[in-house]
C-alpha cells in the first residue's frame, strides 16, 4: 500500500467532505493519521531491518483503518443528510420528479444502503489490527456501504433544483386556498358590519 498516495487521494478528500457536511475535524480519524506519522518516524529513525518492516506495516494498517474509518463517518453523515431531506420535503409529493422514477429509486438505494451498514456495523467488535483477516472483511463492508449510501447522496444533490421547484409549486397551491379562505373571511365579516349598520338606519 503507497500510505501517502493514499492519504492524499483518499484520506484527505474525505476529510474535507466531512468537514464541510458536518463542519467537525473527527477525531478517530487524526488519531490513526497521528499513528501513522508515529511510526513511520520510527520506520526513518532506526537502522533496524525487522524494527523498520515493523513500523512500515503498523503505518500501512493505522492508514487502512483511517480510511475505514472515513467510510464510517461518511455514512453516518449521509444517513443525517438523507433524514434532514426527509424532513425538508415531507409535505411535497416526489412521485412528480423524474416522471415517478426518482422516488422509488431513492427508497430502494436508501434501503440498501442502511442493510450493507448494518451489516458492516456488525463487523466493529472483530476489528483488530493484529488480525488483518477480520480487519480486511471490515474493510470491505465498510466500503461497500459507503458506495451505497454515496449513491444516496448523488440521488438527492443530483435533483435538487427538480426538488425545489416541486417544493414551491407545492407551497404556491397551498398558499392559493388560504388566500381565498382570508378573502372569504374577510367580506363576510365586511357583510355582516353592513347589514348591522344597515339594521340602525
Amino acid at each position: 500500500m503507497d500510505i501517502y498516495k493514499t492519504y492524499i487521494e483518499d484520506i484527505s478528500p474525505f476529510i474535507i467532505q466531512i468537514e464541510i457536511l458536518a463542519n467537525r475535524f473527527p477525531v478517530e480519524i487524526l488519531n490513526e493519521i497521528r499513528a501513522v506519522f508515529t511510526h513511520l518516524s520510527k520506520y526513518n529513525l532506526s537502522d533496524n531491518a525487522s524494527i523498520k518492516e515493523r513500523n512500515l506495516s503498523k503505518a500501512e494498517g493505522h492508514i487502512k483503518r483511517s480510511r475505514l474509518d472515513s467510510y464510517k463517518h461518511l455514512c453516518m453523515i449521509y444517513e443525517d443528510e438523507y433524514f434532514n431531506f426527509d424532513k425538508m420535503y415531507k409535505d411535497v409529493d416526489l412521485s412528480f420528479v423524474d416522471n415517478g422514477e426518482f422516488l422509488p429509486k431513492l427508497l430502494e438505494a436508501r434501503k440498501n444502503a442502511k442493510q450493507l451498514l448494518l451489516d458492516a456495523r456488525k463487523t466493529d467488535l472483530s476489528i483488530d489490527s493484529d488480525d488483518e483477516t477480520n480487519t480486511d472483511e471490515a474493510y470491505k463492508k465498510y466500503e461497500k456501504a459507503f458506495v451505497a449510501y454515496s449513491l444516496v447522496y448523488n440521488l438527492i444533490n443530483d435533483s435538487y433544483k427538480k426538488l425545489e421547484n416541486l417544493k414551491r409549486k407545492a407551497v404556491s397551491k397551498n398558499k392559493k386556498p388560504t388566500n381565498q379562505f382570508i378573502a372569504g373571511l374577510v367580506v363576510a365579516i365586511i357583510g355582516i358590519i353592513i347589514g348591522i349598520i344597515l339594521k340602525f338606519i
